[in-house]
């Protein structure tokens, strides 16, 4: 929920936050340019919030894509990604966690990716771990069941630390 909550019941995320500019690539989506990359830190740039534990976060599709996508034109050899946990000398960090399933006008199973300086995503925890015990949904087989539940949140201290592309296409 940290990158993209449901807003109803949980937390928004990064994705949805008031005044986290949005870098777009395409009416349908489109596939990641060195452009891109480079405009993610410029938003930020721009909003005076480049400062912090600045860093790139993505889906692994689009991390494979930045790998295989030429920086210059299709004749260059060198790759947008040219390192793999360096990008444009900040970290890119890669999670399943992140969507990857987001569409635009016609364009489907389009990922995000993320700029932004980390230390502006705040994760409150509000209690410890609880534990119910659950011992009447099993009983007819002897079964025990166990419940954990942790109250949290999540909030932007500015939502001008980031930046996010929502239309990548990793196909």
């Amino acid at each position: 929920v940290a990158f993209e909550g449901g807003g109803t019941g949980e937390p928004s995320g990064v994705i949805n936050g008031t005044n986290v500019a949005v870098v777009s690539l395409g009416t349908d989506g489109a596939a990641p340019t060195y452009a891109s990359s480079i405009n993610l830190v410029k938003e930020v740039s721009l909003d005076n919030a480049l400062r912090g534990s600045l860093a790139y976060a993505t889906t692994p599709q689009a991390w494979a894509k930045l790998r295989t996508t030429a920086k210059v034109a299709s004749t260059d050899s060198i790759m947008i990604l040219e390192d793999d946990n360096m990008l444009n000398g900040y970290p890119l960090l890669q999670s399943s966690l992140i969507p990857s399933d987001l569409t635009k006008g016609s364009g489907t199973a389009l990922s995000a990716m993320f700029y932004g300086n980390w230390n502006d995503l705040l994760i409150a925890f509000w209690s410890g771990v609880d534990i119910v015990v659950d011992s009447s949904s099993l009983s007819t087989i002897g079964g025990l069941r166990l419940a954990f539940f942790q109250d949290l949140d999540v909030a932007l201290r500015h939502d001008e630390s980031f930046a996010v592309i929502k239309d990548m296409v990793t196909t």
